[in-house]
């Protein structure tokens, strides 16, 4: 039975959260290299700026980029800092993250309805509520510099706070499926290639997403290590590949559109 508080434990656990950092960090990289082009192509207007498609796809991508740049710091740097504010940055950006990459999905959902009403009031309600308790766990971890080992500790969060965010947030992008599908299913005589992408993809996209709120949900409840905050520190990684295919789909729906 591994003891999992065991400082032994705790360090091997670490050793692999960074090396696991880093190449997702490469992946991600090579990901934002891929779509270059098409970003550009925006920069340079020679594709059609659709507001707020297109600034909710920018701040999702680089947000995230702007995590994992946190995350990098507060695991090598080697004098003392703010970790404090170190890891609230790393909230910020991880959470915009998230919630750029739920609002273009829900804006997407509100156009297959041609602007239904009822589902405009609907899903705004939702998105609102999503983004209060995401704007929330912005603050809710708090880090010191520990002088005896020479790095940042995180010595308060709220676990219960967490798991809400994250069976949330899968709760939320399962109804934006759910309403993406029934929409979808009503034009089953047109079903052209981006009748397909919405569909496959949008499936494909919350299975994803569900499983990566899974594992840091799942971490936190078991509590392995009471020493260190292993749930905020996996949900970065969730979330850059959640955010990756995310930002794969948005591609190919801003092509076709």
């Amino acid at each position: 039975m591994v003891n999992w508080s065991d400082p032994k434990e705790i360090a091997r656990d670490a050793a692999v959260f960074e090396k696991l950092l880093f190449a997702l960090l490469g992946v991600y990289l090579w990901e934002l290299t891929l779509h270059f082009d098409f970003e550009w192509s925006f920069i340079a207007r020679r594709r059609a700026f659709r507001w707020p498609l297109v600034i909710f796809f920018f701040f999702c991508r680089y947000c995230m980029l702007l995590s994992f740049t946190g995350l990098i710091i507060s695991l090598t740097v080697t004098t003392e800092i703010n970790c404090r504010a170190l890891y609230t940055f790393n909230s910020w950006a991880g959470n915009m993250t998230i919630l750029c990459a739920s609002t273009s999905l829900m804006l997407r959902t509100i156009a297959l309805w041609n602007r239904k009403k009822i589902i405009i009031a609907t899903l705004t309600v939702l998105c609102l509520a999503h983004w209060g308790l995401l704007y929330r766990t912005m603050f809710i971890v708090v880090a010191e510099w520990d002088h005896k080992l020479g790095i940042c500790t995180v010595t308060q969060t709220s676990p219960r706070l967490l798991n809400t965010t994250f069976f949330f947030t899968m709760a939320f992008d399962f109804i934006i499926l759910v309403f993406s599908a029934v929409a979808l299913l009503g034009r089953h005589t047109a079903r052209t290639d981006l009748w397909k992408l919405l569909f496959h993809d949008g499936l494909v996209y919350f299975l994803i997403s569900f499983s990566m709120n899974c594992i840091p949900a799942v971490l936190n409840i078991l509590d392995l290590n009471s020493g260190s905050s292993i749930a905020h520190l996996c949900k970065t990684n969730t979330d850059s590949v959640d955010d990756t295919f995310s930002a794969h789909e948005r591609v190919c729906l801003l092509t076709l559109i």
